[in-house]
């Protein structure tokens, strides 16, 4: 998730290719409104990939293990904004330099205490890394991270970490200058597993966040071929690096993403698992619809009808015929709904907290059928200018939005009942 000047060009270019990703989640190129029936990949103009047969031989491996761990993290809370703020004249300010106060445990309590079980934590390191060729962490911002780590960890809750805004600075998922990329990304997750090569399966490492080269005209339809190849040698070299930093990263859960965590048949397809490796899950965002999701202007939809349905349903359909179908566990790290007020069709002023709950039973129901955890992106931002994903007040300890942090923790208890079951 980034803070983002414009949008709508992104989202129209993503809307032609179908894809469930813009710059954070979900342009889905359907007019408001518009009724869609279900249909197969191949009848929605999917391109099969070449190699798909291939490799769902290879990738059919026994990641029960992998798949009890994420159903038991039931629904997680991304502390957004805030370790992946970036920008700021001293980097050392960072952390609230995108206006939200200082993390503190009483708030991860909080968020725990509501019934949230994961806790993502996006970083965003470039500007507390050294040059080449050791890109030395600063160890204050390492040992600050590892504290909110074990604000969450210490009381038994899930953390995921990750590398977060790096694109906007040397991530770049392309042929040129790939190299130094791929040392880069080895040296910093060689410097963060070291750190926490002890900790237990509670603690995921998530490679990379949306990487996908800024400004192309296919940043986020689901890349060119040399991008998404681009992004599999990325995810190869950040196993490869984990693997080998000793203590419980031999088999700590690993996040792989596709280009630009996007769900289309091309990012998914051709998306590269390590076949001899049963602690791997795919992360994908999903703002989906994007229109309800976001709030884009005279396009914006802020009702919740059932002719929006088939929108999840032809994104949950991608992720069971290219991951979870050939035994690939996925999580979604990021999702939501903005707040909005509209006018119903009487002309009566309402915000839309109904409709964001109609929406997520839909959601939670589908993601849940198929074991996925999804974690809410919130931003702090409730009632200031900006995307209004926020749904905890950071300073008051108090939740913006009850009804759906209610509505999230009771799916989390759903999603872990149902894997039980299942077993």
């Amino acid at each position: 998730m980034r803070k983002r000047l414009t949008v709508i060009a992104a989202a129209l270019t993503a809307a032609i290719l179908w894809t469930s990703c813009t710059p954070s989640g979900g342009a889905d190129g359907m007019a408001a409104g518009t009724e869609r029936t279900e249909k197969t990949p191949e009848e929605e103009g999917f391109p099969e990939t070449e190699d798909q047969e291939v490799q769902a031989g290879d990738e059919m491996r026994n990641r029960e293990n992998t798949a009890r761990l994420l159903a038991d993290m039931g629904v997680g809370w991304n502390l957004g904004n805030t370790f992946d703020a970036h920008g700021a004249p001293d980097p050392a300010a960072d952390e609230t330099y995108w206006g939200n106060p200082e993390t503190t445990k009483e708030m991860i309590d909080a968020v725990r205490l509501q019934g949230f079980r994961t806790l993502r934590l996006p970083v965003t390191w470039s500007e507390h890394v050294g040059g080449a060729p050791d890109y030395e962490i600063d160890r204050d911002w390492l040992e600050r991270v590892a504290q909110v780590v074990d604000y969450a960890y210490g009381e038994g809750m899930y953390v995921i970490l990750d590398t977060h805004h790096e694109p906007d600075y040397w991530l770049k998922p392309q042929e040129d200058g790939l190299e130094q990329v791929e040392e880069e990304l080895c040296a910093v997750w060689k410097q963060i597993a070291g750190r926490f090569a002890d900790y237990g399966e509670k603690l995921l490492f998530e490679g990379m966040n949306e990487p996908r080269v800024k400004g192309s005209p296919e940043e986020w339809s689901g890349g060119t071929k040399e991008g998404r190849e681009a992004v599999n040698r990325l995810n190869a070299a950040f196993v490869r690096t984990v693997r080998s930093c000793g203590g419980r990263n031999a088999d700590r859960c690993l996040i792989l993403c596709p280009y630009g965590n996007s769900v289309t048949a091309q990012t998914l397809g051709e998306l590269e698992i390590p076949a001899d490796d049963e602690n791997i899950a795919v992360a994908v965002h999903m703002y989906t619809p994007y229109f309800f999701a976001f709030d884009p202007g005279q396009d914006s939809v802020s009702e919740w009808t059932p002719a929006l349905k088939g929108e999840l349903s032809a994104n949950m359909k991608l992720l069971d015929r290219y991951l979870i179908d050939r035994g690939v566990p996925v999580i979604i790290t990021e999702f939501g709904a903005v707040r909005k007020s509209y006018r119903d069709a009487d002309g009566t002023a309402r915000e839309n907290t109904d409709q964001v709950l109609a929406w997520l039973a839909d959601y939670m129901e589908m993601a849940g059928q198929r074991g996925i955890p999804c974690v809410w992106w919130d931003n702090g931002i409730y009632d200031a200018d900006g995307e209004k994903f926020g749904i905890f007040d950071r300073r008051s300890l108090t939740w913006y939005a009850p009804e759906i942090a209610d509505a999230l923790a009771e799916n989390a208890d759903k999603l872990t009942a149902a894997r039980t079951e299942e077993r």
